[in-house]
């Protein structure tokens, strides 16, 4: 069934590459971690990546965000990466050539990267030149290893060319290759250069002895070979690579460490959670501060002079500091950086005749991606300004559907710079109050002071029970329930029974999908089966116990149980693969449910119809159900299966529920051996044996 949403979740719409975070969920629940990494894969060839560094604008729309703390997304989405390894080994592979024109593609960032990935995998030869020794772009020579080690952007990067696209590094066009050759051998050229170099400022002492730029320090840094920084150090600027810059400095030896910048510490442009992380690690803030002067002795730095800056931006928004001269202030320094922005090179373009803008920027059109001249395209941040990898990935993918239109047409594609989907919204206020707080997974990260003492990666993947812990959170957002309105006849069990109290009847039964919380518990009751689920349908219960009897008759175990299992229980993912032969060895069936909860009274019984013996059902511990009223309902529905039961002539003992306590897996097997013996004593019992 499509899950796909007419208004869609909010996680979704804010991924710059509307990667389905809700289906990508679903698959880790269920134990599918390939089909969740080939999800991701589709829509992020820079998964490995965006798994570390990515800003995460899911989590930041995520409407979990209104009950506690956003579902964390991006580390679920390393943990998938790190559990499929050998799976994504074994996926790779060349995509088939189909047409014969080639694309060449300037700059072998994440923007040119992606573009080639899609090119290729539609049929087109793709050529990428790139003047640095490795591919990467920036991601590869400034972020620190302690963010982003080589060897996970590697990943990424060799999933891409394994589709047979050609790199050519240490090759710099305009200058080893004219841009002019690329135009005349390839029927389209795409530039997607990046920012790669770093802005200076106009001030006096600014050329003194130990005034640095950012991005030349991260690359010395990166390749192992890092400037003599001394033990004080300034770094202008207040973003994330002012961040990158300080955060290195310490790992460097430096002891005092201030970052200064003009903005407020709340209007800082960089990550909070980067800036709370440097600050762990030792370095100082002085915000709202401008630099007047770099001081100097003998022409050698000694500090920097300050003036406070009362004003970033204007009335309309546009950048406009304004200074109180009178205000003023010093700090001293071995060595000052500068971060303040980035600039394209543009030396690409040496003696072509493509348009530069007056500012110093490539000119191009933001909706067709096209420069000046006919055939040549740009993405990435050479056209965008500075933004984050996943904004480049997504570039990346626009550019490659623009060439390919170009190349299928002749014409030029109009597109959005970014498509927008439209979305369920916030929870109502109604709904959060029924729902229940459970607690973001987090993991431990190293003290600051023991993370600076080198380039280690400092954050840890998630473990697959603190995965499975995280997913469990997730609110399924636009997958719950809907309606058969020619089934439904009206008669208010789901109104009764929902505890959200989201159900509502008119004609008919409705569940409004931006309330609905995919508990499935009005399914289970509805006495027409007018309600299904878009997200872990009732459906598939009968599927599965089907599918675990289907070989029974082979070789019948001694006494066979169905165990309904609480799919939330499970720490691993072992215990949800299982294959009919298994049935035959343990004499156990588990059938795996998103909440026990939400099984009918037929559930229960129908396992008697195909033979079994016991019908199990294990439950999460009291009290720790996600859905409330479902643990009370449940138990009512129990004894009314055991009723029946009785009146056919089959002992009620033979349906049993019970609640994990801390292990799930420990429990549920000493629950099958319980299970057993009992088993042993009815079957014994109805025979008039002695037991």
């Amino acid at each position: 069934m499509d899950t796909r949403a007419a208004r869609e979740a909010p996680c979704l719409v804010a991924c710059p590459v509307h990667t389905d975070t809700r289906l990508m969920v679903e698959r880790v629940l269920e134990g599918h971690y390939e089909e969740a990494l080939d999800l991701l894969l589709e829509a992020n060839p820079f998964t490995s990546v965006c798994g570390r560094i990515c800003h995460h604008p899911c989590e930041e729309s995520c409407r979990r965000h209104k009950v506690d703390a956003p579902v964390g997304l991006r580390q679920l989405k390393r943990f998938i990466v790190e559990a499929t390894g050998e799976y994504r080994l074994r996926r790779r592979g060349p995509a088939k050539r189909t047409r014969k024109e080639r694309v060449a593609i300037v700059g072998a960032g994440p923007a040119g990267l992606t573009a080639a990935h899609d090119l290729a995998r539609v049929g087109f030869g793709v050529v990428v030149f790139e003047s640095a020794d490795e591919p990467g772009g920036m991601l590869g020579t400034t972020i620190p290893r302690y963010r982003l080690p080589y060897e996970v952007l590697r990943e990424d990067i060799d999933d891409i060319l394994a589709l047979g696209i050609e790199l050519r590094t240490r090759c710099a066009v305009g200058g080893d290759i004219p841009l002019t050759e690329l135009q005349r051998d390839f029927r389209a050229t795409l530039l997607a250069t990046g920012l790669s170099e770093s802005r200076s400022l106009g001030v006096p002492g600014i050329d003194s002895h130990g005034v640095l730029l950012a991005l030349p320090v991260l690359r010395a840094v990166s390749l192992g070979e890092p400037p003599p920084l001394g033990d004080r150090v300034v770094v202008i600027g207040g973003g994330n690579v002012a961040v990158d810059v300080a955060r290195c400095a310490r790992r460097l030896g430096a002891a005092d460490v201030t970052m200064t910048c003009l903005e407020a510490r709340d209007e800082m442009p960089a990550w909070e959670w980067e800036i709370e992380e440097a600050l762990e690690e030792g370095v100082n803030l002085a915000t709202s501060w401008g630099p007047r002067a770099v001081l100097s002795d003998d022409g050698r730095v000694t500090g920097v002079e300050l003036k406070r800056c009362v004003r970033v931006f204007d009335d309309e928004g546009n950048f406009s500091p304004a200074f109180d001269e009178d205000q003023g202030s010093s700090l001293s320094a071995d060595t000052v950086v500068l971060a303040i922005g980035q600039a394209a090179d543009l030396t690409c373009l040496r003696d072509s005749s493509i348009r530069i803008g007056s500012r110093g920027q490539l000119e191009y059109d933001p909706e067709t991606m096209v420069t000046s001249e006919r055939g040549v395209f740009a993405c990435g941040e050479v056209s965008t300004g500075p933004g984050a990898a996943v904004e480049a990935v997504a570039d990346g993918h626009r550019a490659a559907r623009a060439i390919q239109h170009f190349l299928d047409t002749g014409g030029l594609l109009k597109q959005t710079p970014r498509e927008e989907l439209p979305t369920i919204g916030d929870l109502p206020d109604d709904t959060i109050e029924h729902i229940k707080q459970r607690a973001r997974v987090e993991v431990d990260r190293p003290p600051g002071e023991e993370r600076v003492q080198g380039f280690s990666e400092v954050e840890r993947g998630f473990t697959e029970a603190e995965a499975r812990a995280e997913a469990q959170r997730c609110l399924a957002c636009t997958t719950g329930a809907f309606v058969d309105e020619e089934r439904c006849a009206a008669c208010l069990t789901c109104v009764r029974i929902c505890p959200f109290g989201v159900a509502a009847v008119a004609k008919t039964a409705s569940m409004p999908e931006e309330e609905c919380q995919a508990c499935g518990l009005c399914a289970a009751v509805c006495p027409a089966a007018a309600v299904a689920l878009k997200r872990f349908g009732a459906e598939r219960i009968e599927q599965d116990l089907s599918r675990l009897l289907a070989e029974r008759q082979k070789a019948a175990p001694p006494a066979l149980i169905v165990s309904y299992c609480c799919l939330f229980e499970t720490t691993s993912r072992k215990f949800l693969e299982e294959n009919p032969e298994d049935v035959q060895t343990t004499g156990v069936a588990r059938v795996l449910v998103p909440c026990v909860g939400r099984l009918s009274v037929p559930d229960m019984l129908a396992p008697f119809e195909q033979g079994a013996d016991c019908v199990s059902i294990i439950a999460c511990a009291e009290g720790e159900c996600l859905y409330p009223t479902a643990e009370d309902r449940l138990g009512a529905r129990v004894e009314e299966a055991k009723r029946i039961l009785e009146e056919i002539g089959l002992s009620g003992e033979r349906i049993e529920l019970w609640r994990t306590q801390e292990s799930a897996e420990v429990s549920w097997t000493a629950f099958w051996e319980i299970s057993r013996r009992k088993v042993a004593g009815i079957n014994s019992a109805e025979r008039g044996e002695e037991t």
